[in-house]
C-alpha cells in the first residue's frame, strides 16, 4: 500500500473513539476489537464490503446496539449510550441507509417524528414545527411542501428528508450510512454542499459510502473495515483509490470489462412501440436483442422506473405497447415471470424482500409464483444454500430472515433470487445501490453470465461509470421521453458528458 497510517491530531480530545469493540450475534461476529478515532471538526470515511460491520459500528455509535466489548468515548468521555435519543441528547445523530419515512405523515411530521414540539399539556406546536421544517427544507433546496405527504414523495427526496431530521436536532457529530445511495448527481452535489457546509460551522461528519469517488471527494480520512477488524485509517492525500479497494477486499479487482462482452444475436427480444403512462412517461420507444445489454438512464422523475414497471405488468399502460418474443402485454408481475420478463426491483425494503420469511423461502418465492406452486419443496433448502454460496452472500444460515443481512447483502439476495429464474428479458432497477465495490464486480458477471446465455437486459441505473462499463447501448429519458440513444462502440460519444447532456437539455 501506498498509504500511510493516518496521524492523530493532538489539540483536544476526538470526537469519537471506539476502542476495542467487539460485538457478535450468535456465532457470527460482526465487529473485532476495532479501534480507531475520529476528530473534532473532520470528515472521516468508514468503508469496507458488505458484511464488514460498517452498519453495526454505526448502531453502536447511536445507541441502537451495545457493543460486548471494548469501550465507545464521545468527547474524551466513555459513554453507555441507551438508545438513539441518548445519542442525539449528546449530539451526535444519524442518517440510515434504508428509508425510516412514516409515509402516511407529512414531510414536516417525519422531519419531528419522535422529538416533536410541544406546549403546555402537551399540546404540539404545529405551526411552528411546519415553519423550521419549511427553513430546513429551503436549506436543502428541497421543492416540497412541509405539508406534503410523505407517499407521494420520490425516494431521492425521503432520503433528503432523514438529512433534515438531523439537522434539526443541531448535532455536533453526524454520521451518514449510504446517503447518495437514491440520490442524483446533481442531489449529490446538493448534499455534498450541505455537508462542507457544516464541517466549516464545526460539526463532525462520519461517511459511510461504497461509492469511493464521493469518499475520496468529501473526506480527509478513510478507516477501512474488513470481516469485522480494521484495516487501517489512512490520510486521503496519501493512498490511491486501488489502494483502498483492495485493503477492503483483500484483493485486486480486475479492470471493468465494457459492455456485455458478446455480441447481439438474432432479431429484437423486447420491443417497446410509443408506450405511454400518463403522467410518468410518453411515447417510448425502443428494442432489445438477445445477448444486448441496454442502459436506461435519466434524473428523478425520468419515469424510467415507471417505464420498467410497466413492462413487467405492474401498471397497465395508456397507449402503446410492448412484446416480448411475440407475447403481448402482461397483466400482473407472475404473467411476466412465467414469460421470463422479471424485475429486480430498486426499493429492496417494500418491494425486493419479505421480512416475516427466512432467506430460503424469499429465495425460492418467484420460481413458486411464477409455476403456482403451493407446497415447499425439500429441494429449496439445497438450492437456496447453492444461490448464498455462488453469491458470497454472507449469513449464518439460510433459515435467517433478511433483516438480520447487511443492506448489501440483502440486495444481492434480491437480485438472486430473480437471476435464479434464468430470465428471457431482464429487467434491472438500481441493481447495485448500496452495494461493495467487489459484490458490484461479482453482480456485473452474473449479469454478463445471464445475458451471454440469451437473455435481453434493461438496466436503470444513476451509476453512470457502471452503464458505461456495462451497457452496449444507453437511452436516455428526460422528462417522461426519449432524448436520444449512443452507442458503446463510438468511444467519441459514449461518455458522462454526453450522457448528463442529453438527461439534462431540452431538445432544440
Amino acid at each position: 500500500m501506498t498509504g500511510a497510517p493516518a496521524h492523530r491530531r493532538l489539540t483536544s480530545a476526538p470526537a469519537v473513539e471506539f476502542l476495542e469493540i467487539g460485538k457478535s450475534f450468535g456465532a457470527v461476529t460482526a465487529l473485532r476489537d476495532v479501534t480507531f478515532a475520529i476528530e473534532r471538526g473532520e470528515s472521516h470515511a468508514i468503508v469496507g464490503e458488505n458484511g464488514a460491520g460498517k452498519s453495526t459500528l454505526l448502531k453502536i455509535l447511536v445507541g441502537d446496539l451495545r457493543p460486548d466489548g471494548g469501550a465507545l468515548r464521545l468527547g474524551g468521555e466513555t459513554v453507555t449510550l441507551t438508545g438513539a435519543r441518548d445519542a442525539l441528547a449528546r449530539g451526535v445523530g444519524l442518517v440510515h441507509q434504508e428509508m425510516l419515512a412514516f409515509p402516511n405523515l407529512s414531510a414536516a411530521a417525519n422531519i419531528f417524528a419522535g422529538r416533536e414540539l410541544t406546549g403546555r399539556f402537551g399540546w404540539l406546536r404545529g405551526g411552528e414545527m411546519r415553519e423550521r421544517a419549511r427553513t430546513l427544507l429551503e436549506r436543502l433546496d428541497l421543492p416540497i411542501s412541509p405539508d406534503a405527504p410523505v407517499a407521494s414523495l420520490p425516494i431521492a427526496y425521503r432520503q433528503l428528508l432523514q438529512v433534515a431530521r438531523a439537522l434539526v436536532s443541531d448535532c455536533s457529530t453526524l454520521a451518514l450510512d449510504e446517503p447518495t445511495a437514491s440520490l442524483t448527481a446533481a442531489e449529490t452535489d446538493r448534499l455534498f454542499a450541505i455537508l462542507e457546509g457544516l464541517q466549516r460551522r464545526g460539526v463532525t461528519l462520519i461517511y459511510v459510502s461504497h461509492r469511493l469517488p464521493e469518499v475520496f471527494r468529501l473526506c480527509e480520512q478513510i478507516t477501512v473495515l474488513r470481516d469485522g477488524s480494521c484495516a487501517g485509517t489512512f490520510r486521503r492525500d496519501a493512498v490511491a483509490v486501488d489502494d483502498i479497494v483492495q485493503a477492503m477486499v483483500g484483493r485486486a479487482i480486475p479492470a471493468r470489462a465494457r459492455g456485455s462482452g458478446v455480441a447481439p444475436f438474432g432479431g429484437p427480444l423486447l420491443r417497446v412501440n410509443q408506450l405511454t403512462r400518463r403522467p410518468c412517461f410518453d411515447g417510448v420507444s425502443l428494442s432489445i436483442a438477445a445477448g444486448e445489454i441496454v442502459g436506461l438512464f435519466g434524473l428523478v422523475g425520468s419515469g424510467r422506473t415507471e417505464l420498467l414497471e410497466t413492462i413487467v405488468g405492474l401498471h397497465a399502460a395508456d397507449g402503446g405497447s410492448f412484446e416480448v418474443g411475440g407475447a403481448g402485454q402482461f397483466r400482473s408481475p407472475r404473467e411476466a415471470a412465467q414469460a421470463g420478463v422479471v424485475l429486480v426491483p430498486e426499493d429492496r425494503q417494500r418491494q425486493g424482500l419479505c421480512f416475516n420469511l427466512n432467506l430460503r423461502h424469499n429465495l425460492a418465492l418467484p420460481a413458486a409464483e411464477a409455476s403456482g406452486a403451493r407446497l415447499v419443496r425439500t429441494s429449496e433448502r439445497g438450492a437456496a444454500a447453492a444461490l448464498l454460496a455462488r453469491w458470497r452472500i454472507k449469513t449464518p444460515s439460510a433459515d435467517a430472515a433478511p433483516g438480520a443481512l447487511s443492506g448489501g447483502n440483502q440486495q444481492k439476495v434480491v437480485a438472486a433470487k430473480w437471476l435464479a429464474m434464468e430470465p428471457r428479458v431482464l429487467l434491472l432497477d438500481e441493481p447495485t445501490k448500496g452495494v461493495d465495490v467487489g459484490a458490484k464486480h461479482e453482480i456485473h458477471g452474473m449479469i454478463r453470465e445471464v445475458v451471454a446465455r440469451g437473455a435481453a437486459c434493461l438496466i436503470a441505473s444513476s451509476d453512470l461509470p457502471e452503464l458505461l462499463g456495462l451497457a452496449d447501448r444507453i437511452v436516455v429519458m428526460r422528462e417522461g421521453r426519449l432524448q436520444g440513444e449512443l452507442a458503446a462502440s463510438n468511444a467519441a460519444t459514449f461518455t458522462e458528458e454526453m450522457v448528463m447532456r442529453l438527461a439534462t437539455t431540452a431538445p432544440a
